[in-house]
Parts: structure tokens; sequence; C-alpha cells
């Protein structure tokens, strides 16, 4: 029950549908049966139901988990078939999608010195580019209308897209070609599919979240290590055209299987979600978007041209490719051990932690040592193990600051705005890697990241009210 008092605070005596905060310390306004003391948005207007959760302004929230719905069902669960089938669906849908997305530095030096060989390194970088920003840019629309109608039909407009566009690419001859349909039309298709597949794991898990996006999201890393292997032996082997409709083939199969797996948990308009402006009132999103920005800025621009710079360096194409394929294998790896330490010691707190990482590994072993093989390699290594969280627990950090009904809004919101970094990372740095070399590049995304780690501390310090506490499990 819930109980209004004079001064417009509302006491919900029930701890199930309470704030959860996992600060290792208790709330100086929980009583001592661990109920929930929140300031009343209205002094004047009581709760509708004994269910109202009255919010508390985000620059006071603390939160660790999702903010529950004030619905008495409304609780997530955590396992069981139905939750790892929609794990498996969006797998399925991130490895045709992310999957391709992180190959684009093999379909980039491919066209480069085939179809394209008349266009400089940047020019080329714009048909990823726009690839990339249709993917994420989409996501605002596509998210509001996955909170709104669910996903299977999304997810099937999306695949006829997707396989459409691929279908069609391996019919370009002209520059124009190429934007048309890899940049516009796939970016299109997968931005259906790749936001849904997000949108949907939050509704599922809770505490285990970190553990079952970065399951899924390891769904990304396999397509990373696959695609450049496959695209380098068909392309020898079948020529341009068929290996593009045989890529085309894989990832409608794929597809096929994440539309009869995904499943949204919540009833049909249900959600309140709308495309709009006011989650960045929320300081903690919006610290979280641009810590995300940065990250996209510096992981899309590294993996876009670092098959460009090992041939750069005097090496193989074939030894690009493999290099590729090493860093996707420990992304991988690196996605599916992230999740867990997330979940144990924090979201926040292991994404900040695995950046540091990140930036270690440019600036102490890709920037000294860049230039030779044991150094790429070992690069590929350590910086792989240490992006594979950047991009599966950057959903799983804002999925925990917000509402289950309004995950795939705010995905949408965030991967709006992050879509701007994914349209201009690569012709940046392909202009760089031409007018300022190839070391002045790799400082340039080493200090991107760096940029990213401030803004992951700035949004863990905001959801600790701006007071610091070291052992805080954000």
């Amino acid at each position: 029950m819930a109980t209004q008092l004079k001064s417009g605070i509302t006491v919900t005596d029930n701890p199930l549908f309470s704030r959860e905060a996992d600060l290792g310390e208790p709330s100086a306004l929980s009583s001592r049966h661990d109920s929930t003391v929140y300031p009343s948005v209205h002094d004047d207007e009581a709760p509708q139901s004994a269910f109202t959760i009255i919010e508390p302004p985000a620059q006071q929230s603390s939160v660790t988990t999702h903010i529950l719905e004030p619905f008495p069902d409304d609780q997530f669960p955590d396992g069981g078939l139905r939750s790892w089938s929609v794990i498996a669906g969006s797998f399925f849908l991130l490895m045709s999608t992310y999957g391709l997305m992180n190959s684009t530095g093999v379909l980039q030096s491919y066209f480069a010195t085939h179809q394209l060989s008349d266009y400089s390194t940047s020019v080329v970088g714009w048909i990823p580019g726009l690839f990339l920003f249709f993917g994420l840019g989409l996501s605002a629309q596509v998210g509001s209308m996955f909170d709104r109608y669910g996903p299977t039909g999304i997810l099937t407009a999306g695949t006829i897209c997707y396989v459409a566009g691929l279908l069609i690419l391996a019919e370009c001859r002209l520059y124009w070609h190429f934007l048309l349909t890899m940049g516009i039309v796939t970016g299109t298709g997968a931005a259906l599919l790749s936001t849904v597949a997000l949108a949907a794991v939050p509704h599922w898990f809770n505490q285990k979240v970190g553990m079952a996006m970065g399951t899924a999201m390891a769904g990304a890393g396999l397509g990373g290590v696959a695609f450049p292997l496959i695209l380098r032996s068909a392309f020898t082997s079948l020529g341009y055209k068929w290996t593009i409709r045989l890529l085309a083939l894989i990832v409608g199969i794929l597809c096929v299987f994440g539309i009869l797996l995904v499943r949204s948990r919540l009833p049909k308009g249900r959600s309140k979600s709308t495309i709009n402006l006011r989650a960045f009132k929320d300081t903690r999103f919006t610290w979280l978007t641009l810590g995300t920005f940065s990250l996209e800025l510096e992981v899309f621009a590294g993996i876009g041209l670092y098959p460009t710079y090992v041939v750069m360096q005097g090496f193989s194409t074939s030894t690009s490719v493999i290099l590729l394929a090493v860093l996707n294998v420990f992304s991988t790896v690196g996605r599916l051990i992230a999740g867990r330490v997330a979940d144990k010691y924090g979201r926040i707190n292991t994404q900040a932690a695995l950046i540091m990482l990140g930036v270690l590994a440019v600036f102490l072993i890709w920037l000294p040592f860049g230039g030779t093989l044991a150094g790429l390699y070992m690069f590929s290594i350590v910086f792989g193990l240490a992006s594979g969280s950047f991009l599966s627990l950057a959903p799983a950090c804002i999925g925990q600051i917000s509402k289950a009904s309004e995950v795939g809004g705010r995905f949408g919101a965030c991967y709006s705005i992050v879509s701007i970094a994914t349209l201009i990372c690569i012709p940046i740095g392909g202009e760089m890697l031409q007018a300022v070399g190839s070391r002045a590049m790799v400082a340039y995304l080493g200090s991107v990241l760096i940029i990213a780690l401030g803004m992951f501390v700035m949004a863990r310090w905001a959801c600790l009210s701006y007071r610091w506490r070291w052992q805080a499990k954000i």
C-alpha cells in the first residue's frame, strides 16, 4: 500500500515496487522495512493507485537497475526459455547487422582497390560511413515504433530492406550506386533490425542485463570474425557479384531466425515512449549519450580503417583481414566476460575500466609498435578484449536508468545522436591517414577514447548525485 503524507511524500510499503539502489549502504530515506520514500511530483495530487511510484529528480537518483513501472505484473524474468530465446534471436540479428558493420574495413579496402580505385580513401569512406549513419541514425524512430507496436513487423520489413539492398549492391559499378544501396537502403534495413535486437533484451533481464546484453552482442563479434574471412575467400574464388549474393543469403537466414525468436514482453500499446528530447533532462542519460558518441567515433573509425592502416605499414591484404578477425575474436570474448563482470561490479564502473584499458592499448602498443607484426597482433588481442564492452555495455548502461517501456525510445534518442559520429568517423580518419600520416591518426583515436572515459566518469558521478563514492556499484 502507498500512503500520502501531508508533506507531499508518498511511502510505498511493499519493497517489491521500491526502487533498488545497490550502493553498499542504506538510503537515508529508507525505513527499516526497506520502504522507499520519494518527494511527490505534485504536492496536491495523490497517486492514482497503490502501485504508483513517484520518481525522484534525475540528479538525485543513484539507481543501478531498471526503474520499475507502476504495474503490479511488471517484473523481469531474468532467465527462462522465453528470455533466452530472445537473446538467441538478438544474437542472430546483431551478427547480421553489427557483424557487417565490424567488417566494413574489408569492403572499403576492396572498393578502393577495384570498382572505386579512382577515388581517395576518405571519399570511399563515405560509403561505409553512410551505412553506419543510417544503421544508427534511424534508431529514434525505430525504437519508438518497437515500444508501441512490438518487434515482428519491424523485423520483417528490416529483413526485406537489408537483403534487397545487398542484392542490389552486387550490381553496383558507380560511386553513387554504392552510396544509395549500401549507404541508404542497406543502412535502413540494419537500423530496423539492430535497434529491435538491442531494445528487446532489457525487456526480459534486469539484474542480469549486462550478461544478457554481452551474450547478444557476442553475435556482432562473431559476425565480425566470420564475414571478413568469408569475404576474403569468396572474393578470390567467386568474384564480387556472387560474393555479395552469398552474403545476402547468409544474413537473410540469420534474420529469419531473429524474426522467429525475438518477442516483446510488454503488451502492445502499453508504451508511452515518444520521440522527443525530454530524455536529455536526465543528466545521467546525457553523459552516457556523449560517452557513447565518443566511443563509436573511435571504434568504427578504428575498425573501418584498420585493414587500410595495416596495408600502409607494408603488410599484405590477407594479413590485414586476419588481424581484423583476431580483433573481433577477442572482442567477442570481451563481450561475454564484460557483461558478467558488469552485473557484479556495476555496468558504468566496468565500462570506464575497460575504456581505460583501451586507452593503454592505443598509446602503449599501437602507437609505438604499430609498424611491427607482433605489435599489431598484441594490439588486436588487447584492444579486442577492451572494445568488446564498448558497444555491448553502452545499451546496458542506458537501460538501467530507464523505464522498461521507454528503453526503445531512449536507445533511439541516444543513437540518433551517436549516428553522427559513425557518419564522419571514417572520412575524418581516412583524411588524417593521407594528410598527416598513420601515427597522428592513432594518437587522435586514443585522444577520443580519453574523452569517452571522461564522459562515463561524469555519468557515474551524476548517478551518485555528484557525491563521489569509490565503492558504489553503478
